[in-house]
């Protein structure tokens, strides 16, 4: 059965009533069967429970949307407890905001307080399910050298417990050139026996350890699990195995939006990697060449026309079918239909395009906010899901 989720209100919207809440989620149910309503983190409870009402009467389950390894607004971290990269000091958050302040999953405290988290969570009684979003290290796109972590005092410790020198990686990423460096980050490594690919494996050790706790208390507590992971193309670099996290959950959303200007977005990523690149001296042509045959991905040849562009929307099937081989047993597509200046523009036929690309998952989320996505945007979906 194809399943229809829909990402709602990320951030409270200005001026928004009980009632603007319940009709914005009525109006799209209206269009679209949607069965899952995955509810943002940050809303005052009087708008909280607007949306669990309406979502109840869709004869929808409703799923609390959460950074997990993040702050959020209403909760912060000690900074002991940041991510830490090669050169000793903290991975600075996308835009100072709290939701993309990574703490370490290591750190001997974060279990107690991220269980305590879900916890508080479950009290609403409002929950049927949670959507682990940000269950990851930073992304080191912008500079492989500075921001992939972790090496703070808990990750060197038990990495040492794990017959792993941190040191050895930390001079291994020193030395290794940036192309080959970039390559093991996305998958494709020169060496497989190198000590970043030790490391590597152990971080990804180190999310799936923690979700695995998450997924267990959610689930003594009546909840269901569905978790929000890069495009596989990327997951490598952020610490995220497919095949081990797909045992934890009921669902995984992959992020495949191939036209997206922000964390996650293939082509702020892959422009991130690419600028760190030619600021190390790669030639360009080569640069964008060695992201095309690390990533799998039909690259544009220059940054500028991967930062107009973006990529096509057969990217969004061809990480579908990544994502499958991987072991993925069910698959949620995650496509972008908010219209954000500069952040995410498509037009109709992109629209269009994507959404059929998406046929070969299990079913969409709309993403990443229902609120700020233009409800026409809707009406075609069933009828291609159908087709």
């Amino acid at each position: 059965m194809t399943v229809f989720a829909a990402q709602y209100l990320e951030y409270p919207p200005p001026d928004a009533s009980p009632a603007d809440i319940r009709a914005r989620l009525r109006e799209a149910c209206q269009r679209l069967p949607i069965s899952l309503v995955l509810l943002g983190w940050d809303l005052p409870s009087h708008l909280e429970e607007a949306a669990a009402e309406e979502t109840a009467r869709q004869n929808a389950s409703l799923y609390r949307w959460q950074p997990w390894l993040t702050g959020d607004a209403r909760t912060s971290f000690p900074h002991e407890w940041a991510t830490v990269g090669p050169g000793g000091a903290p991975i600075p958050s996308f835009q100072d905001d709290p939701a993309f302040s990574f703490f370490c999953p290591n750190h001997r405290e974060a279990t107690d307080f991220l269980l305590e988290r879900l916890n508080r969570i479950a009290a609403r009684g409002l929950y049927q399910g949670i959507f682990f979003d940000r269950i990851r290290f930073p992304s080191p796109a912008a500079d492989p050298s500075t921001h992939l972590g972790c090496f703070c005092a808990d990750c060197i410790r038990l990495a040492a417990a794990a017959g792993l020198d941190l040191e050895t990686v930390r001079r291994t990423i020193q030395a290794l050139p940036a192309e080959v460096l970039v390559r093991s980050l996305l998958g494709k490594p020169d060496d497989p026996t190198s000590p970043l690919e030790a490391f590597l494996d152990f971080r990804e050790e180190s999310i799936t350890r923690t979700i695995q706790a998450a997924a267990q208390k959610a689930r003594s507590l009546g909840l269901d699990v569905g978790l929000d992971c890069f495009s596989p193309a990327l997951t490598r670099m952020t610490g995220q195995n497919l095949p081990a996290l797909d045992k934890t959950c009921d669902w995984i959303k992959i992020m495949t939006y191939p036209r997206v200007h922000g964390p996650a977005g293939l082509p702020f990523e892959l422009l991130g990697f690419a600028n760190w690149l030619t600021n190390r001296g790669v030639p360009e042509p080569s640069a964008l060449r060695c992201l095309a045959e690390a990533s799998g991905l039909a690259i544009p040849p220059t940054k500028v026309e991967l930062r107009q562009a973006g990529l096509g929307s057969g990217t969004i099937a061809h990480e579908i079918e990544c994502g499958r081989s991987l072991g993925a047993t069910r698959l949620l597509a995650g496509i972008a239909l908010v219209e954000m200046k500069a952040v995410n523009e498509s037009t109709p036929e992109q629209v269009q395009a994507d959404l059929k690309a998406a046929r070969a998952a299990d079913g969409l989320v709309i993403s990443w906010d229902l609120w700020q996505t233009p409800l026409e945007r809707l009406e075609p979906i069933r009828s291609l899901w159908e087709s």
